[in-house]
């Protein structure tokens, strides 16, 4: 039986032979069924970023959409995606823009709902962006981005794409209420715990494993 090709995103201050190095017990477990492929962020955050409040600041987004993209196309195509932390709220906006064929552009329109000013993403079909959905999601201690402009793409289009969530019982910085189920609308999407804090654990208990809708 062929291998699932999976490509993976890191977190935050990593790259891709970090996460490589920190995946070791799950691609060890795992090795028979998939091989991973991994990608490092195009862009460079200053270690001082330490974003506490929402905002509309989405520096280099665009460029790490245009580069996973490109990845893709040359060494694609992937069964599915993992990501870690802040790949994985990466991630989420990723198999939104790629199941809806979302494109960078952002209209404002005055919408306010709660005191909160809200954006639409606008459908774009171009040959950039289209690379096709994947058939699944692996998504590790995600979070919703703080950023506006990524907000309003998730509130406004979910995805069907089944996604494993996985998180950590005991993880004090990812809290659990941040967690992205909601914005996820397939009947086979899968939540799971580890008895752990923030981190990738290298295999995941199957009974712990159930359907969230």
């Amino acid at each position: 039986m062929p291998h699932l090709k999976v490509l993976c995103l890191h977190g935050y201050r990593q790259n891709s032979d970090v996460f490589r190095e920190k995946t070791g017990g799950l691609r060890k477990s795992l090795k028979k069924f998939c091989e991973f492929k991994f990608i490092s962020a195009p862009n460079v955050i200053e270690c001082s970023s330490n974003a506490q409040e929402s905002s509309t600041y989405d520096a280099g987004f665009r460029e790490s959409i245009l580069a996973v993209k490109k990845y893709i196309k040359e060494e694609g195509p992937f069964d599915g995606m993992l990501g870690f932390s802040q790949g994985a709220a990466f991630l989420l906006l990723l198999q939104i823009m790629m199941e809806h064929k979302l494109s960078g552009t952002v209209k404002w329109i005055m919408l306010i709902v709660s005191q909160n000013v809200f954006c639409l993403l606008l459908p774009k079909i171009s040959q950039i962006y289209d690379v096709g959905p994947i058939k699944f999601t692996i998504l590790v201690a995600p979070f919703i981005s703080r950023c506006l402009l990524h907000q309003a793409i998730i509130y406004v289009h979910k995805t069907s794409i089944p996604s494993l969530v996985v998180y950590g019982e005991t993880d004090s910085v990812i809290p659990r209420g941040q967690y992205t189920i909601l914005y996820c609308e397939n009947l086979f999407l899968l939540q799971t715990t580890h008895r752990t804090f923030y981190f990738l654990p290298s295999l995941i208990d199957n009974q712990s494993i159930h359907e969230s809708n």
